[in-house]
């Protein structure tokens, strides 16, 4: 069992890592930190950790027995691609709501 959760976690963070990447131009953004708003930026590594935890509660939760690996991949590929959806919906969400906040600045202003 501790074979298929390290397997499922390292091909749901691949996976993260691999959205990440079309996410941001191909380019690996490290962790850092950021002073406005202060605390720490993961970077790549929290693409890594979400996809990573999504793949490990999918095959622990979701299938009875992955004795499969085949069957074992496909779903924690799909995790990770699920984990990385959800996060992206978030992000467009808020930039929905900038755009709007600025849009009635707009309107007042004119």
């Amino acid at each position: 069992m501790a074979n298929t959760l390290l397997i499922a976690g390292l091909i749901g963070g691949l996976t993260g890592v691999i959205a990440h990447l079309m996410r941001n131009g191909k380019v690996l953004v490290f962790p850092k930190k950021r002073i406005r708003p202060q605390g720490l930026y993961l970077g790549f590594l929290a693409d890594f950790l979400i996809g990573a935890a999504a793949s490990i509660f999918a095959v622990t939760y979701l299938v009875p027995d992955p004795e499969v690996l085949r069957t074992l991949v496909g779903i924690s590929i799909l995790a990770g691609m699920t984990a990385e959806n959800v996060l992206l919906r978030k992000e467009l969400s808020t930039e929905k709501a900038k755009i709007e906040g600025l849009d009635r600045i707009n309107q007042r202003l004119k």
